[in-house]
């Protein structure tokens, strides 16, 4: 059942995390001095970044289904025609049915990688989509597996929290550090409509300054929602059936840890991300998803002692 305390607890510390940041970035810029030829009051140019980017971030949420859709081609399965779509409407309405959630829409999309995600704004407005090289690549215990994982993220209103905040997130840094840029470049280059080297400097520095920590902490959020929707399916389906899932997606090279494009929704998860590199530990801190292996590990380590008791 979706946790509305946890969902106000992440986006009431991501919030306050962003708005600490935006001070600190308008105290080093010294925003005001740069406002005052538009006679433009501080308050009021806060106000009207905040209204923008909740605005976005909802708007991002209420149509998180349609775009990524559209972004990849996904394809609604109205009536399964095949055995294996009859057997994925059959699989995905059992498990629905055991979380008590209402059945999500079912789509496909054709890509070689091994990919699932969910979207939408609510249990009843939810969609399961799987990447057709998923569907050709694992066998049926696996692919149920998958399936508990992600109906699980719909159950526990993962997408919901997570979209919310993601959104904030990149709207409030990506909107204040594109306005702080123009404001200033157009102040130092006052002949220039387009963003020139103040622009730049500028935005890349807001984007770091206010991007890094709001996006650790949902970044964070979102690796323990991963261990949560394993631990879900393995009670579903079978701790051995999880492990199975997590063994096939770890050994295909295509695997890009369930959709990073659209679970990132925006700028700053490739930015951050960009940075570090492959500098393991680090990396996996700025990750939305834990490492493979020790999603393994927990499972197994879940396994044991069940086994004991």
């Amino acid at each position: 059942m979706m946790n509305k305390k946890t969902i106000f607890f992440l986006l009431s510390v991501t919030l306050l995390a962003l708005l600490l940041n935006l001070g600190l970035a308008l105290y080093i810029l010294d925003i005001g001095h740069f406002l005052k030829p538009f006679n433009i009051e501080i308050m009021d140019f806060i106000r009207l970044v905040m209204l923008i980017a909740i605005t976005a971030a909802f708007s991002s949420l209420m149509f998180s289904e349609i775009i990524s859709r559209f972004m990849l081609g996904v394809t609604l399965v109205k009536q399964p025609s095949t055995y294996l779509e009859k057997w994925l409407f059959t699989s995905v309405e059992r498990q629905s049915r055991q979380l008590g959630i209402v059945m999500p829409q079912i789509g496909v999309f054709y890509a070689s990688g091994l990919n699932a995600f969910t979207a939408g704004w609510g249990q009843r407005h939810a969609m399961f989509a799987v990447s057709s090289g998923l569907l050709e690549t694992l066998d049926q215990d696996e692919l149920e597996a998958v399936i508990g994982h992600e109906l699980a993220h719909i159950e526990n209103g993962d997408m919901v929290s997570l979209a919310l905040a993601r959104g904030i997130v990149v709207s409030l840094t990506e909107l204040p550090a594109r306005l702080f840029g123009l404001l200033i470049d157009s102040f130092i280059f006052r002949r220039r409509s387009q963003g020139g080297v103040a622009y730049l400097a500028v935005y890349w520095f807001c984007m770091l300054l206010m991007g890094l920590f709001p996006h650790f902490i949902v970044m964070w959020f979102s690796r323990h929602r991963e261990f949560s929707a394993d631990k879900t399916s393995a009670l579903l389906n079978g701790g051995e059936k999880m492990i199975l899932a997590l063994q096939r997606l770890s050994a295909d090279r295509q695997h890009p840890l369930f959709l990073k494009q659209i679970t990132a929704f925006g700028i700053t998860s490739s930015v951050l991300e960009g940075l570090v590199g492959d500098l393991g530990s680090i990396k996996n801190i700025f990750s939305s998803h834990p490492p493979l292996n020790k999603r393994i590990h927990v499972i197994q380590k879940q396994l044991n002692l069940q086994n004991k008791n």
